[in-house]
């Protein structure tokens, strides 16, 4: 197994450290209050009660109150002491939820706001094989991790400084039954160290189940048109019952395996105290203890009990809490194929979008290739349309043009500069996307079309709305340009979330336009409307469209088919039809299911 790297984790510990320094100085007195909190037992029963005298120290404070140590005075004394010990330690304890609580959770929104940035930028190779549904579990439930962790490094520190401080107490009143109380120690390590890694691998087991769930649950919701068009509510239902059940069994399974261990160390701590309880009344009766002091190990007894319990638990808790971590880490961790190279540099002037594919081949996995050797140069300002059959990989090749992917051999250039060399927020700064799924926010109106350029003025995004063909179905809304729109603008139609895209290319006004069939899901009146808006979109820039339907590729400069991932022909509308191949094949098929007669 890949070992996993933590130090990524260790800057969220870092902005937290004077909370930290603080928990530790209050868990170091949380330690020493617990440790003193029986000592006033001992003062009731075997100095007020019975017939010792009273501790040196305490008849040094009497005299200087000027008071005697009679039984109704040491009675008090003994019951002050325990008030007092005990409002001691719930104000730090309650200090301590507080701060914990003001840790803890910015750790958790820091590492969750990390995971966020580090997701959007790894490239589109990470997100095709990784389910939404599982990077969502990651970020909302696996981040709370953290806080966890945190709490497993300071809460063991906690029991074994109290222990550590019960013991230093109980040596110096009994060192034989102070042994005694301590002597489970090793038998408990040893049950955590055979249990614990168990107990991290079922964890983790059923935090990936418990991922699938999630991802089937996000896949399903955001396909619910096909799910009731094609009636498999029932179905759906069925396997979400089954995925559901192997985490509900992996629950359980791990349920046990906790159960078991803590049985085990229960056993163990409840077996010390009753060795304890025999050894120290059978000591008191032959008189060489005193009974206050057998009351003190018997509550130790009851405060190591709870401590080792809270220990162990926390030992078990933390393997699960790996589990997460390791899951979170395996983002942070993550080495992105498509990231800016030591030489890469902002662009310093805007490109005029010349662009050159040399050689290039492509495949999202190694054995399978998208694209070979292909080799193909775009002028400024030319408009040129990829077409051929679906998988062909036309949206493959423009992808790679901002960088969404990597070619595994070859180069792409910009006027020149190989695009690795660009930095790729500047790179990308340079293009426009209009695909066909135009992926609108729940955000206004206006925020949606001044998206790639959040500086823009209202004057600014009305004209780009107006350019697109918008600007008339906007102004019919009931908030215009402030409305809130649904998720992914489900209630506007097809051809008014395309206007809203086109609108937002507009504004950005980058030199390189790629799109991505954005018509091809209207009908023909909304169809004209769009297209009229794209012909305003593509004046001077260099574009690259997509064509699944031919008519949108037959006015490009030059059309370019691929076939299997290579460049099979290239040439105008006219120049293709006229050679009778692959595309006039395509376009006879598609337009009119018949073979066409060449154009003279």
């Amino acid at each position: 197994m890949m070992k996993v790297c933590y130090t990524p984790l260790i800057p969220f510990f870092k902005r937290q450290r004077a909370k930290f320094v603080l928990i530790f100085v209050v868990t170091v007195l949380v330690s020493g209050v617990t440790a003193l909190e029986p000592l006033p037992l001992k003062l009731l029963v075997d100095h007020a009660l019975g017939n010792s005298d009273a501790p040196s120290f305490l008849l040094k404070a009497f005299a200087v109150l000027n008071l005697r140590p009679t039984p109704a005075v040491l009675i008090l004394a003994a019951a002050a002491a325990s008030l007092g010990l005990f409002l001691l330690n719930s104000a730090v304890e309650a200090y301590l939820s507080w701060a914990w609580m003001s840790a803890g959770q910015r750790m958790v929104y820091d590492l969750s706001a990390a995971l966020f940035h580090k997701l959007q930028r790894l490239s589109f190779s990470f997100h095709v094989r990784q389910p939404v549904g599982d990077s969502l579990g990651r970020l909302m439930q696996d981040s709370w991790s953290i806080y966890s962790l945190a709490s497993g490094v300071i809460s063991p520190v906690q029991a074994l400084l109290t222990i550590a401080t019960i013991g230093v107490i109980a040596h110096r009143l009994h060192p034989e039954l102070a042994a005694l109380c301590l002597m489970a120690a090793p038998a408990l390590a040893v049950t955590s160290f055979i249990f614990g890694g168990k107990i991290k691998r079922r964890a983790q087991a059923r935090r990936e189940a418990e991922s699938r769930l999630m991802s089937f649950v996000h896949q399903t919701l955001e396909a619910i048109p096909l799910v009731q068009a094609f009636g498999t509510e029932t179905r759906n239902r069925q396997h979400f019952h089954t995925i559901a059940g192997d985490a509900v069994n992996l629950a359980q399974k791990g349920a046990v395996l906790s159960g078991t261990y803590r049985l085990m160390t229960g056993a163990l701590i409840t077996a010390g105290g009753a060795l304890v309880l025999y050894v120290g009344g059978a000591k008191v009766l032959s008189g060489e203890m005193t009974l206050g002091t057998l009351l003190v190990f018997l509550s130790y007894m009851t405060t190591l009990q709870s401590t080792s319990d809270l220990l162990l638990r926390t030992y078990g808790d933390l393997k699960p809490v790996q589990a997460s971590i390791d899951r979170v880490l395996d983002i942070l961790n993550s080495k992105d194929g498509v990231r800016d190279t030591p030489k890469a540099h902002r662009l310093r002037e805007q490109s005029r979008g010349h662009i050159s594919i040399e050689n290039v081949s492509f495949g999202y996995e190694s054995h399978q290739p998208v694209l070979t050797d292909v080799t193909l140069t775009i002028m400024p300002g030319e408009k040129v349309a990829f077409a051929g059959p679906s998988g062909a990989g036309k949206t493959t090749l423009v992808s790679l043009i901002p960088r969404f992917f990597d070619p595994c051999r070859g180069r792409i250039t910009l006027d020149g500069t190989d695009v690795r060399e660009i930095e790729i927020a500047s790179l990308r700064e340079q293009v426009s996307l209009v695909l066909q799924e135009p992926f609108l926010l729940p955000l206004t109106i206006a925020d949606n079309i001044a998206f790639g350029r959040p500086d823009a003025t209202r004057a600014q995004i009305e004209a780009a709305a107006e350019a697109a063909n918008a600007h008339k179905f906007i102004h019919r809304l009931p908030n215009r340009y402030d409305t809130v729109l649904a998720d992914r603008g489900a209630t506007l139609s097809g051809g008014e979330r395309q206007r809203l895209s086109i609108a937002r290319a507009l504004l950005k006004d980058a030199p390189i336009l790629i799109l991505d069939e954005p018509t091809s899901a209207l009908d023909a009146a909304t169809e004209a409307e769009v297209l009229e808006a794209i012909e305003r979109l593509m004046v001077g820039r260099t574009t690259l469209i997509v064509a699944h339907r031919l008519s949108t590729a037959m006015k490009a400069d030059r059309i370019v088919v691929l076939d299997f991932g290579r460049i099979i022909e290239a040439g105008t509308h006219k120049e293709l039809l006229a050679a009778r191949g692959l595309y006039h094949g395509l376009y006879s098929l598609q337009l009119h299911g018949f073979e066409l007669e060449v154009p003279a």
